[in-house]
């Protein structure tokens, strides 16, 4: 005789999968927002080293620091 298992998912097990994959979907939504917002600061970098210079912008820097 062969048995065969038989799986039963309950709402509650339901309600965390949904739970789970909407975290998940969170997660990759900061996840991507942050690599766009990296990529734009150092893409804002290169412009103002392009522009100005690595003194340039270390002294632009400084005083932005020192006021």
């Amino acid at each position: 005789m062969i048995q065969t298992a038989t799986k039963t998912t309950s709402q509650a097990d339901q309600s965390v999968d949904i739970n789970e994959s909407a975290a998940q979907v969170g997660t990759g939504v900061i996840i991507s927002a942050a690599a766009i917002i990296g990529a734009w600061g150092a893409t804002c970098m290169a412009s103002a080293l392009f522009q100005y210079g690595i003194t340039g912008v270390v002294s632009g820097w400084f005083s932005s620091i020192a006021g």
